[in-house]
């Protein structure tokens, strides 16, 4: 039976038309309307659902008692899963609960619920506060003695390193020597308790990823050759066909990572750009989009694609099933990278791993396909994570070796990129790239299409 919150994700992912040709028109469906109270209804609903269902099994999974989220109104990377919140969040494992209370002032009381736990509300702002205040914290953790207090500090994890220096030390003696010897690091806690995604979570990014599509396609459909330009389209340009004897690289580049066209660019016939870009961006509970749409005006006479392009792009997408099988949950995601290269090296891909500094990728990608001809493909591969947070979490890429510790879990989301790149007769010495892109998810079954994959080019006439 099909549970409904299932019932909600099969048909939000049904709300965008899957249009491959695109004419100059407005006939797509409108937009739905969302108000500032639905969405505010929508995410407490999801900050409390994590606390219940994710929080004790963040905790308890990697041996921590107590988590003391310690924070400054409008500066806390962690305000979207509390709010603005000014002050000390502590969470507490009790052994049957995970006890929750707040010493401070600001959002968290308005935007987490705090049912059976404690509230102590300070009526001064800032960390200002009067001794017994902090008498009062020193009491509370002295009564729960906790064997290990994480902290929302991380030599490496930007959001799990929120508390300031200042703050730190201010803790330190609000706990005393003994308390203090006992904090770790919460970037692990805080890891998991990102990652692992409930059902309003994935339907939040369900939506916002369809929404982008509509909105894309919505763009592309406005396109006029000869008229509209790389700005107002939202593109990047792959190859133009107006391109002349002489022109290098530079006047028509491929998709190098970092990439920014000329926005005044007028696209003409026989462009082949990713479009539709700029869509509704991470403004919907906080989760953002990475969808390419990839596009190609046709020129006087042509019905399809030209045959050396989709060669190409047909090589670039075959990708996506190939790599699919390299991700399971419980790798982590240097085991998953190497699957998929694997994989892919088995297919008959050469491996280009990026270093993501732009074109001095671009040259090795031309220095790894010299003298390979027109049938070899190059790939990389950068399967980063996604979602509301996209540093946290394990990410499937050679330059962000600090995630490949991490396993991928339950739910999660990701960024499904890579590029493929194959020398053409009509550019020599330059591959032509296609930047591939589409957020994911990985659940126990695999990776599952949370929105439709890259599969076809939207011809523009």
């Amino acid at each position: 039976m099909v549970s409904r919150a299932m019932m909600f994700l099969i048909a939000v992912m049904f709300v965008v038309p899957d249009a491959y040709a695109q004419r100059r028109s407005d006939s797509i469906n409108p937009l739905p309307q969302r108000t500032a109270g639905t969405d505010a209804e929508a995410l407490r609903l999801m900050r409390n659902e994590k606390l219940d269902l994710v929080l004790p099994g963040a905790m308890r999974d990697n041996n921590v008692d107590m988590w003391i989220q310690v924070s400054r109104e409008g500066g806390d990377p962690m305000a979207q899963q509390f709010g603005r919140t000014s002050g000390f969040l502590i969470f507490t494992d009790l052994g049957d609960r995970i006890e929750r209370a707040v010493f401070g002032r600001g959002g968290a009381a308005e935007n987490i619920d705090i049912r059976g736990s404690i509230e102590f509300g300070l009526a001064v702002s800032g960390y200002d506060h009067p001794p017994n205040v902090y008498n009062e914290l020193t009491e509370f953790v002295t009564e729960r003695d906790p064997k290990t207090i994480a902290v929302n500090f991380s030599e490496w994890l930007p959001v799990a390193d929120g508390i300031s220096y200042t703050q730190y030390l201010k803790l330190k003696k609000i706990l005393g020597p003994k308390y203090s010897r006992r904090i770790v690091s919460a970037e692990n806690v805080i890891t998991d308790f990102i990652v692992r995604r409930t059902a309003r979570e994935v339907a939040a990014q369900v939506e916002v990823l369809a929404l982008a599509r509509q909105r894309g396609l919505q763009k592309i459909a406005k396109i006029v050759p000869g008229v509209t330009t790389v700005r107002e389209a939202g593109a990047r340009v792959y190859y133009s066909a107006s391109s002349k004897p002489g022109d290098t690289v530079q006047d028509f580049p491929p998709d190098v990572r970092y990439f920014i066209p000329n926005p005044d660019y007028v696209l003409q016939r026989g462009d082949l750009f990713v479009g539709g870009q700029g869509g509704p961006g991470g403004t919907y509970m906080g989760f953002g989009v990475d969808t390419k749409i990839h596009c190609y005006i046709l020129r006087e006479g042509e019905t399809k694609v030209p045959d050396f392009l989709q060669k190409v792009y047909d090589k670039a997408i075959a990708g996506q099933w190939i790599m699919r099988e390299g991700m399971k949950i419980g790798m982590t995601a240097k085991e998953s990278l190497d699957a998929m290269v694997k994989l892919m090296e088995d297919t008959g891909y050469i491996y280009t791993p990026f270093r993501d500094i732009g074109t001095d990728d671009y040259k090795m990608i031309q220095k790894a396909l010299a003298n390979k001809g027109t049938d070899v493909a190059g790939f990389s591969i950068d399967n980063h994570t996604f979602g509301n947070y996209r540093e946290v979490g394990p990410s499937m890429a050679a330059f962000r070796s600090t995630s490949h510790h991490l396993k991928i879990q339950e739910n999660h989301i990701f960024a499904f990129e890579y590029m493929v790149h194959m020398n053409i007769a009509e550019r020599p010495g330059y591959p032509l790239a296609f930047n591939i892109s589409n957020p994911q998810i990985v659940t126990s079954r695999g990776v599952e299409f949370i929105q439709p994959p890259n599969e076809k080019i939207v011809l523009i006439y």
